[in-house]
């Protein structure tokens, strides 16, 4: 054993305080938070299988595709910064 880590035990409580994690987010609303953004990104991927040969629809595929991006952007960016206030 090292000298380094036997001086390094009264340092480590003195910033023990310092090292605390978050005392979590609210229960319901991670639950909402999920169950709007899976519901948006579902259903951007049912509307995108809507899309058939016979009659293919640009502006339904984009309208799919934007909901999967908008319910990815925000489960990845915006829930973040909402929930660390």
């Amino acid at each position: 054993m090292s000298n380094q880590h036997a001086t390094g035990a009264p340092r480590a409580q003195t910033h023990e305080d310092e090292n605390v994690t978050s005392k979590g987010n609210s229960l319901g609303l991670s639950i909402v938070l999920f169950v709007v953004f899976f519901g948006l990104f579902g259903g951007g991927l049912y509307v995108m299988g809507l899309i058939s040969m016979d009659d293919p629809s640009v502006l339904t595929f984009c309208g799919g595709l934007a909901m999967c991006l908008i319910a990815l952007f925000g489960t990845f960016d915006l829930v973040p910064r909402f929930l660390n206030k």
